[in-house]
């Protein structure tokens, strides 16, 4: 039986690797605000990592250079992710691939709303640069895509912060109607809050258009508009800048095991059935009862997104020379996205890996097989029907505890994105001001202590902020 498990280990490959364990050293550093460590860190990663996970670590780097302040080398960085996961989307539909859970030997592929993420994040860098005209390019990029997802995905894909700050700078440079449009959007997709109605208003104002002046007058009350005192003033007054607030709050949730892969019911049956067909079919059904017990201690080869900074993820309270100016409306929430796109659909996930996985199984028995024959044809047990099921069952224990060895969940995801996005546009008069985040229990990571508010042109300010 020693010579049967060695066969096996050599048979089948050595367990997939635990992204926790190889990006926690780069996320400490992030998280503790230690940028010169992390990137170094995550440099090294991308050096000396594998094609399959390049695309991810570019993503974990534009992040930590965003969150720096360096916009330069974060759009380089999110550049190149962009076109690896363009190549990589182009691939995947010529060839007709699906993506294979609990394969860590495969590439990161990243999900359709972590494409328009990246592209989201290089206009905002622009924006953050003061260049509305680039931002405005990757606008355009971003929303052909989020048009396709409306015909293909669930509407919980949608990116709100994206069409939101899009319909702002169209806004800006004169694109009213497409600001119009981006206004449309979100109005099916969310329903018209009083913020939303505000921004209609003030869209009506700049196009001069009477009708829907008069339409949507309920939100001009809304739109916080102040002169230099901090005083409210109207929101008509063209002397006025906007300041729009982009505040990325909390940690994604990420990835963990749903723990074991035999005390999921549902699992569990249709594996067996699986293993057990195939078993039967090539006259090694003696070893099923071996095989399926060893199978108790895999784990279950499909993750579960998890919540990890509730919160850190709340609307904050913002202060503008000492004045409460409210707070900031959650626009995308990234981790309720990438948990609905993972968890609801988890049936269907088992159905798409059992083939590979109940294949995988039955090779590993189908062998251990051939090293009990070849046992039993060597000993006393050849005439023996109780020692010969007794060395199948032992041979397929042995496959299964091998298999089983072999089965992880891909903890891949991306790790440095915040949990959700929250945007609030305000106007002031040209000068400049104090800037405070009020967030109890958060750390404040990126956020200026002064607005500098010019005429005519609209501030974009980047806020960070977790839980530790």
């Amino acid at each position: 039986m020693k010579k049967t498990i060695l066969f096996l280990s050599l048979f089948i490959l050595g367990c997939a690797s635990d992204y926790n364990k190889i990006i926690k050293a780069t996320e400490s550093a992030y998280y503790g605000q230690d940028y010169d460590s992390a990137i170094p860190k995550i440099r090294e990663l991308y050096e000396g990592s594998s094609t399959k996970d390049k695309l991810l670590f570019l993503m974990e780097a534009g992040m930590i250079f965003h969150t720096k302040g360096d916009y330069v080398t974060s759009n380089k960085v999110f550049k190149e992710a962009e076109d690896l996961a363009d190549n990589i989307r182009v691939s995947m539909m010529r060839s007709g691939l699906s993506f294979v859970l609990s394969d860590n030997e495969s590439n990161y592929t990243g999900e359709d709303f972590e494409r328009v993420m990246i592209k989201f994040y290089i206009a905002n860098n622009y924006l953050l640069q003061g260049d509305t005209a680039n931002a405005k390019i990757y606008f355009r990029r971003l929303d052909f895509e989020l048009k396709e997802m409306r015909f293909m995905a669930a509407e919980y894909r949608q990116n709100n912060a994206a069409r939101l700050i899009d319909a702002y700078v169209s806004e800006k440079l004169g694109r009213y109607n497409d600001a119009r449009v981006q206004y449309k959007n979100m109005e099916q997709l969310v329903g018209k809050s009083q913020n939303l109605i505000a921004d209609r208003y003030l869209l009506a104002v700049r196009e001069g258009d009477s009708g829907d002046q008069a339409k949507y007058a309920a939100g001009r009350s809304s739109i916080q508009a102040y002169n230099s005192s901090m005083q409210r003033t109207s929101p008509e007054n063209e002397k006025l800048s906007e300041v729009i607030i982009i505040h990325e709050a909390g940690k994604s949730a990420i990835k963990m095991s749903r723990g074991k892969l035999m005390e999921d019911e549902y699992f569990a049956v249709a594996l067996r059935g699986a293993v057990e067909v195939g078993l039967y079919s090539k006259g090694a059904g003696a070893s099923l009862t071996g095989a399926i017990a060893a199978l108790s201690i895999a784990e279950n080869p499909i993750p579960i997104y998890k919540e990890r900074d509730p919160n850190g993820s709340l609307p904050k309270k913002y202060f503008i020379n000492g004045v409460d100016v409210g707070y900031s409306d959650i626009m995308n929430n990234y981790s309720e996205t990438a948990m609905n796109n993972f968890n609801e659909n988890y049936k269907t996930l088992i159905t798409k890996n059992l083939t590979s996985l109940s294949l995988k199984i039955v090779a590993a028995v189908i062998a251990s097989e051939a090293m009990a024959r070849a046992i039993e044809s060597s000993g006393k047990s050849k005439n023996n029907d109780l020692v010969s099921g007794l060395i199948r069952v032992a041979a397929g224990a042995a496959a299964g505890l091998a298999v089983s060895q072999t089965i992880a969940p891909d903890l891949r995801c991306w790790r440095t994105i915040p949990a959700n996005f929250q945007v609030k546009r305000i106007f002031l008069a040209p000068g400049e001001y104090d800037f405070k985040v009020e967030s109890p229990g958060s750390i404040v990571t990126a956020a200026p202590k002064k607005l500098l508010v010019e005429a005519g042109k609209p501030l974009f300010v980047s806020v960070r902020s977790y839980s530790n």
